[in-house]
């Protein structure tokens, strides 16, 4: 937390940009992290659930500790676009840092968005150019399909065992078109043929689709229940009993330090915030691995979501000083 208020004074001073380039390794780092609670919140509330919604990523969308491995890659990107934006542009006065970070959101996502996407040489702007159009007869569903290739060869998102993400292209492909009657296998010869097209000016393709298609990743992933020999271990209590375990030892560590910050007449609008932050947001490093991403609900990081809410924060404080004997000033 003490970084987190450095952060703030920086900020507020205008100096942030200037202190960060002129400091150590080691400072930067605790200042990226101390940063990178604040604008997380925010990335993830105003840009990534959104995304996951729209993906229909239902559990992806309900907490970052829920998100799959892919969208938790872009959902730190996002972050770090975010970071290198505010290092490298705060260097006026900002008295209200979420609503400068929120205020260049889009510019700064989309900024390294573009930037990733070069260093893998592919467009940082995927559009099909005039000669491919033509090309491709004018088709809108074709030419939506190749825009669809250039965009997908420069993300490094995988989609499984295939190549291409079919299944969304095919969705995609009924919204265009209106046509319901076409499968992935149909789509699937739609990109070949879209694919062939597009060789037919060899160093073009080289270039923006071979390339960067090259760079990718293939996504390893094994399902649960797979056969593969391992037994699934055996679990002595069922998750949700672990997880209300953990709950309940977090929260009586948490109304521990607030009545003990609160007894030396600190006010609870201050303590309940901070401590909920310290307590409930800084889990082990092992924290969920032994689960499938994306498989448990709930958690700790929906207490932290709710500090970043201020009606929701008030009730939080409000209970907090009734379950204290109203011994504090909210």
């Amino acid at each position: 937390m003490a970084e987190n208020s450095s952060i703030r004074s920086l900020a507020e001073a205008g100096h942030l940009a200037h202190h960060y380039r002129a400091a150590s390794p080691a400072e930067r780092r605790a200042l990226r992290a101390a940063a990178a609670e604040i604008a997380g919140r925010i990335v993830f509330h105003r840009v990534t659930r959104p995304m996951e919604h729209r993906r229909r990523h239902r559990a992806c969308a309900s907490g970052v500790r829920h998100l799959e491995p892919d969208c938790l890659d872009r959902y730190h990107d996002d972050v770090d676009g975010v970071l290198d934006d505010l290092f490298a542009h705060a260097d006026r006065p900002i008295a209200n840092l979420e609503g400068w970070i929120t205020a260049r959101l889009r510019r700064s996502t989309v900024d390294a968005h573009r930037r990733r996407r070069g260093e893998r040489g592919a467009q940082q702007r995927p559009r099909p150019p005039a000669w491919l159009i033509a090309e491709l007869g004018g088709d809108p569903w074709r030419v939506e399909l190749a825009r669809a290739i250039l965009e997908w060869v420069g993300v490094e998102a995988t989609a499984g065992r295939s190549i291409w993400p079919l299944t969304a292209w095919t969705e995609r492909r009924i919204a265009v078109t209106g046509e319901h009657d076409a499968g992935e296998a149909a789509v699937a010869a739609e990109v070949e043929a879209v694919l062939a097209t597009m060789r037919r000016r060899r160093g073009w393709y080289e270039k923006n689709v071979e390339r960067p298609l090259g760079r990718k990743e293939a996504a390893v992933w094994f399902p649960a229940g797979a056969d593969d020999g391992e037994p699934e271990p055996l679990a002595l209590v069922p998750p949700y009993e672990r997880d209300d375990a953990e709950l309940r030892a977090l929260a009586a560590r948490a109304i521990e330090l607030i009545a003990a910050r609160l007894a030396r007449d600190e006010k609870a609008a201050d303590v309940v915030p901070e401590v909920l932050a310290a307590v409930f947001g800084e889990l082990p490093a092992a924290h969920g691995l032994d689960r499938v991403p994306g498989a448990d609900r709930g958690g700790p990081e929906e207490v932290v979501a709710l500090i970043a809410e201020p009606a929701r924060l008030r009730r939080v404080i409000a209970t907090v000083v009734r379950l204290l004997g109203g011994r504090a000033e909210p």
